[in-house]
């Protein structure tokens, strides 16, 4: 279909072009509301407003009328501006009533009640417009293109088409806007989609639940005092789908999804699990189901100690003096300047930096700076004197970086892991590899996929508590 400018005459109908409407002085009292109108009236604060400004300036713009056939006339526009000056019979003066007992009108030629409507929406053209009222304007540009057609009218192609150039929008929006005003069935849903409350993406992703639905999800936000957001939406949907499982070991519904996501949802962290028995953390989670089987997570023994030497492990911080020393000392030794070095090894200066400064960067920038100076993580953190690092296995390297989860360690040992939960979630956790599996605490297998892993350097216990693991 071919673009074209859109005008009132076109949403009229061929048959009023050309045809010259006329002024007409009209008694108040001869002039309607006009049915077809559904746009919201001014609160009284603003129609006070407009009476004082009418009755300061006058009627600078005359309202536009079509005849009712029994002598009077229905609005097509002004109809806050007639509401107005019929409030001055109220607070006015018999100045403001003689004033006004007559008013100037636009007279159009008479109209079918698709034409009539199309002209009401027309002229509200410029109103600045919720989605709900142009989802209001649609559906009824919708019907008067249906009955234009059905009275014979040639119009060639999608009726939503002609709705969208009408409408100024794209046709996709008229298809979603309709879908929403035909899907949102809870009264408190549409009450607020009709105050704007509720965004188009997140209206469309409800207006596609069944009734219950929606009654569960208003009933929802309400008690979690929630915003009618997408993602908030979407989480439902997942939560109510959750809640919709039948439990293995009972038979009957799930009665732990909104527990769940609570749980998630203040932790900032969604797992995307659809039962306890999937997730990575049911044996720690306070959220997890009473029938899922809590391990007791066995505490390691603490590493054997040399008495003769004096333990730093005792006082994690001071490593540092003597880490940011070598570290410095090492890099010295290179012959190249902090900025030099950092951009060899395709780290930050001012990360690298800190390392020389006051600092103790991760376990894996360490074990990257162990690997390049060739010598030992114990040697950087002041565990031993000697630089030389330990002899591994046959076919083994020291990681200083991440390794694809489709490769697997060559020997069993302690490592930093990415799962997969899907959806592109990657979380860190740390893992036993055992030779064939990946191990969590307490000796529960691994359900998800590992994306990434690298094997922790021997960093002392305490360590790992640091926060920069």
């Amino acid at each position: 279909m071919e673009k074209r400018k859109f005008n009132v005459m076109d949403v009229l109908g061929e048959q009023l072009a050309g045809v010259a409407d006329t002024m007409l002085e009209i008694p108040i009292d001869d002039i309607r509301d006009n049915p077809r109108n559904f746009y919201p009236t001014p609160d009284p604060q603003a129609l006070r407003a407009l009476a004082d400004s009418i009755r300061a300036n006058g009627l600078l713009e005359p309202p536009t009328v079509v005849p009712a056939g029994d002598g009077t006339y229905r609005l097509i526009s002004g109809h806050s501006r007639l509401a107005a000056i019929r409030s001055m019979w109220e607070d006015g003066t018999e100045e403001d009533w003689a004033r006004f007992a007559k008013i100037l009108c636009r007279v159009l030629p008479p109209m079918s009640e698709g034409q009539e409507q199309a002209a009401v929406i027309e002229a509200n053209r410029q109103r600045v417009k919720s989605n709900a009222l142009l989802a209001e304007e649609a559906a009824r540009l919708t019907e008067a293109y249906i009955k234009r057609r059905e009275a014979g009218e040639q119009l060639p192609g999608r009726i939503r088409d002609y709705v969208a150039e009408a409408l100024q929008v794209k046709a996709t929006k008229v298809a979603n806007l309709s879908a929403i005003k035909n899907g949102l069935k809870v009264p408190g849903l549409v009450d607020r989609w009709k105050r704007d409350e509720i965004p188009e993406a997140a209206a469309l992703q409800i207006a596609r639940m069944d009734i219950d639905e929606q009654y569960r999800l208003l009933d929802w936000i309400i008690d979690k005092r929630r915003s009618l957001t997408i993602n908030e939406v979407r989480k439902f949907f997942t939560c109510y789908t959750m809640a919709c499982r039948s439990c293995e070991h009972t038979g009957r519904m799930c009665e732990n999804a909104e527990r769940m996501y609570d749980h998630d949802y203040r932790y900032g962290e969604w797992h995307g699990s659809n039962c306890c028995l999937n997730c990575l953390d049911r044996d720690t989670c306070p959220a997890a189901c009473q029938y899922v089987e809590k391990k007791p997570v066995e505490e390691p023994e603490a590493p054997a100690v040399n008495p003769a030497v004096k333990d730093p492990r005792l006082d994690y911080k001071v490593m540092v003096p003597t880490f940011c020393q070598r570290v410095k000392e090492l890099r010295i030794q290179t012959g190249m300047s902090r900025k030099e070095f950092a951009q060899s090894i395709d780290e930050f200066p001012g990360t690298y930096s800190a390392c020389e400064n006051a600092s103790m960067c991760g376990s894996e920038k360490i074990a990257k700076l162990a690997l390049c100076f060739g010598v030992s993580t114990d040697y950087l953190y002041g565990l031993t004197d000697d630089p030389t690092p330990p002899a591994l296995p046959e076919g083994q390297l020291m990681i200083a970086g991440w390794m694809p989860g489709s490769t697997n360690p060559a020997e069993p040992g302690e490592f930093a892991a990415y799962v997969d939960l899907g959806d592109g979630k990657l979380v860190k956790r740390f893992f036993d590899w055992d030779g064939q599996h990946w191990m969590m605490p307490g000796g529960i297998e691994a359900q998800a996929p590992v994306a990434w892993w690298m094997r922790l350097p021997p960093v002392p216990a305490a360590g790992k508590g640091d926060g920069n693991d």
